[in-house]
């Protein structure tokens, strides 16, 4: 009985299903690395919310009379001239631009209770569901008493 080639030929089934492995767990680090980019937009953005709130909570007589409401998409007026309000819109607005891919925020004050929304572009989170939602913004929505 000739067994010659055999050892050969096992060593390569086994390469083969060992390569099919290592494919597999290179798309689970894939996946990996992208979830964990999405977790962290997600969780800067809920630290940026926060921010904007304690600041409107130092200065909260003026906060609370509707002085820190602004639009998503407007940029504040009278950066840098030492009026409190304007100089935190204008640190938040940039830090969300810089912290976040196309990152914005909005705020309002309504009756004592402040809505802060922080958006941003998640393309890269969504994959393949960014198409098909046909939406990569993302966005959180905190709301809180003054």
């Amino acid at each position: 009985m000739r067994q010659h080639g055999f050892t050969l030929l096992e060593v390569l089934v086994a390469m083969v299903i060992v390569s099919i492995g290592l494919v597999g767990l290179a798309g689970l680090m894939m996946t990996s690395a992208k979830n964990n980019q999405s977790a962290y937009y997600r969780s800067q953005a809920s630290w940026m919310g926060y921010d904007i709130i304690d600041r409107m909570r130092a200065n909260r007589s003026v906060a609370q009379n509707g002085s820190y409401d602004i639009s998503l998409g407007v940029s504040p007026t009278g950066c840098g001239t030492g009026v409190v309000v304007s100089d935190d819109l204008c640190q938040w607005k940039t830090e969300l631009a810089t912290a976040l891919p196309t990152g914005d925020g909005s705020v309002s004050v309504s009756g004592g209770i402040a809505t802060v929304t922080v958006s941003w572009d998640d393309r890269r989170g969504l994959g393949a569901n960014a198409n098909f939602a046909g939406n990569q913004a993302q966005s959180i929505l905190i709301q809180t008493q003054l």
